[in-house]
């Protein structure tokens, strides 16, 4: 599912039309309508936009994937059940899952310091155990996104643990700053 279907699904679900829609975020409705057909670009601003009129997460979370600008890059899961007690069985499951695959990684990796002090077959179970890691990330983007019925916004989720992160010390320098003031 891209960004403009879940935009159109999430827009039809509350019973909102195309121009009202367009008359809420600030674009013209033949605009608003090329963009659901699919026929002109969205620009990322105009998509937060929508995401914001229409309180959904998961748009956000599908424009990060499809634009690629996640450090690391993974998709929103939409083919599982979005009921929040599965997600965080789901989430517990893969973070359960990703503590044992931190082990592996933690004996490979001690006492090497790069990739030529590795065998072949320690690579394969590195690249294995990593991709494990990885696995939380989707899972925890889902729950973020179904966690939102709850009102938890992950904007503020994301500002507290900034703050968390400066006053422990692990964020300095220019960084420090600029997300002291979020």
């Amino acid at each position: 599912m891209c960004v403009v279907d879940i935009i159109k699904s999430a827009r039809e679900q509350q019973g909102i039309n195309q121009n009202e829609i367009a008359v809420r975020v600030g674009v013209a409705p033949s605009t608003y309508g090329a963009y659901e057909r699919k026929e002109r670009y969205i620009p990322d601003d105009v998509v937060k936009a929508i995401a914001t009129e229409l309180g959904e997460p998961s748009i956000i979370a599908e424009l990060t994937y499809e634009r690629n600008t996640e450090f690391f890059n993974v998709p929103l899961l939409n083919n599982v059940d979005t009921h929040p007690q599965v997600v965080i069985d789901s989430l517990i499951e893969e973070a359960s899952e990703m503590i044992k695959a931190l082990m592996i990684i933690k004996k490979i990796t001690k006492n090497r310091t790069n990739v030529s002090q590795i065998t072949t077959e320690q690579y394969k179970n590195l690249m294995d155990a990593e991709e494990q890691v990885g696995d939380v990330y989707s899972a925890l983007k889902m729950h973020f996104v179904t966690m939102d019925r709850y009102g938890v916004n992950v904007k503020e989720v994301e500002k507290r643990c900034n703050r968390k992160l400066i006053n422990k010390g692990y964020v300095r320098g220019n960084r420090q700053k600029k997300e002291a003031l979020i």
